[in-house]
């Protein structure tokens, strides 16, 4: 068995006053959130940011940690794999959704509402249920 570890965001940003989740098409052909493996030297932060941008040329700041999530699958070669991701709760600030072409098919701004319904992988939903949480909490806190 060969372990992974990597990280990723939940990345929003608010539009019309209303909360958008960034998603990425992914090469197996699911929606999800931008995320891969932590290089030697980086923090999950880092790595999130940087796969976020690299991802998605979006630009973002850490709001808070997610609860990681841990799953198994097999690779190519037969190989089981048990993999860890760290998330973060990432607000957008800067770029414009641009998908990295060797790894991600497409890229898209939804509405929260949107998000919560989009099919993608299970532990998805448990992430972006947690984000959903915290958003719905920083707007409540700020008046909103």
């Amino acid at each position: 068995m060969r372990l992974e570890h990597s990280a990723g965001g939940v990345v929003y940003r608010i539009f019309e006053e209303k909360p958008d989740i960034l998603l990425i098409y992914d090469r197996f052909g699911r929606w999800s959130f931008p995320k891969g493996l932590i290089e030697e030297g980086e923090t999950p932060a880092e790595a999130a940011l940087r796969e976020i941008r690299e991802e998605t040329g979006i630009e973002g700041i850490i709001v808070k940690d997610l609860s990681p999530v841990h799953y198994y699958y097999t690779d190519r070669d037969g190989t089981l794999v048990s993999k860890t991701v760290n998330y973060f709760l990432v607000m957008a600030v800067d770029g414009s959704p641009k998908p990295q072409e060797t790894e991600v098919a497409g890229v898209k701004w939804v509405p929260l509402t949107e998000a919560l319904k989009v099919k993608g992988y299970p532990s998805n939903l448990t992430v972006l249920k947690e984000a959903v949480a915290l958003i719905a909490k920083m707007q409540r806190d700020a008046g909103l």
